[in-house]
């Protein structure tokens, strides 16, 4: 049985999966510090056929990555956003410069969706991705997560000793003030992005998607339809893998 093996090697994270055609086999997920740990995982699954990879943190990263997956003979393909593939057309002022992430994430959505939707990833870093009724990536926003929207405020203030909060609409605590003004924040530019897409398209998004450890934390707060789905840069990098297998058979008939 082929198996391909796709990895997306985040800011903070490095997850993976094994998939056999029709679905998962295999997941696993590993903080970027403990990468060496995947050893023992790697080592026991039956060897892959292919293996697909989305990288967009350190180089020492990717170098273990490269250490790891040479247990087995098979050149691996590191992905980069291209102009068109996969249906989703890439307008970027360079296409190239536009995160692998984000690439997969909007394939996998454009795949799921198929109409206009916001592509919603909450991570180290939230980015707020557009696709239209096209399928064309229109553009999108970065702004830090929620981590590091608390971090700024420990270097920059004298708001050393802070401690997890909950979110008030009108907060009368510090620990709560500081909790619902990050969660304000990521709200407000999710909320922003769906009102001017909805005023492009003149007519409300029908519904969007997100995903990324942080969209739960999100998601009660968010009064429009909206489907979280886990894992979405892996399950684009299986969609990515299936196309350049196609075209290279249809390459070689």
């Amino acid at each position: 049985m082929p198996y391909l093996l796709a990895i997306d090697s985040g800011n903070s994270f490095v997850k993976w999966g094994l998939h056999n055609g029709d679905q998962w086999v295999k997941h696993g997920k590993v903080f970027y510090d403990n990468v060496f740990t995947l050893e023992k995982d790697f080592i026991d699954l039956p060897e892959p056929t292919s293996i697909i990879i989305s990288h967009v943190a350190r180089a020492i990263t990717r170098n273990q990555l490269c250490k790891l997956i040479s247990i087995w003979p098979i050149k691996p393909q590191w992905i980069t956003a291209h102009s068109l593939q996969c249906g989703v057309s890439n307008g970027y002022s360079d296409p190239n410069q536009l995160g692998c992430d984000r690439w997969a994430a909007l394939i996998a959505a454009w795949r799921i969706q198929h109409h206009a939707c916001l592509v919603i990833n909450v991570g180290t870093a939230m980015t707020i991705d557009v696709l239209s009724e096209s399928g064309k990536f229109l553009g999108g926003v970065i702004l830090p997560g929620a981590h590091l929207m608390l971090k700024s405020l420990q270097l920059g203030t004298q708001l050393i000793n802070i401690e997890t909060g909950n979110y008030k609409d009108f907060p009368v605590n510090t620990n709560d003030a500081i909790q619902s003004g990050v969660m304000q924040c990521l709200l407000g530019a999710i909320e922003r992005m769906y009102n001017l897409l909805s005023l492009q398209l003149d007519h409300p998004v029908e519904s969007c998607i997100i995903g990324g450890g942080g969209a739960l934390m999100l998601m009660p707060f968010i009064k429009f339809p909206i489907k979280v789905i886990d894992n979405l840069v892996l399950e684009g990098l299986v969609i990515i893998a299936d196309d350049s297998l196609s075209n290279k058979k249809s390459a070689i008939s």
